[in-house]
């Protein structure tokens, strides 16, 4: 278990970094852009941030039925094709 904790940790440290580090790239870029297109470039951010939330969740609840699956012993009981 404490292998799984490791795991997640480390994802979500990594993740967490990414996002600040894009963050910083994306407002310095909105920074330099006109009011009109740093609104049409911060409606694309939106929509990414949207999809990248979406993709995270089911990213998370594959995980979470994986290790459900794996703690119960699913796997084994399974037929194979």
């Amino acid at each position: 278990m404490s292998t799984f904790l490791t795991m997640f940790i480390v994802i979500v440290v990594g993740a967490r970094t990414r996002d600040r580090l894009r963050l910083r790239q994306q407002e310095l870029v909105l920074s330099k852009l006109a009011e009109g297109d740093a609104v049409a470039y911060y409606e694309v951010l939106r929509r990414r941030v949207r999809n990248v939330r979406i993709l995270r969740a089911v990213a998370l609840a594959s995980a979470l039925c994986l290790i459900y699956a794996w703690r119960h012993g699913l796997a084994r009981v399974l037929p194979t094709g």
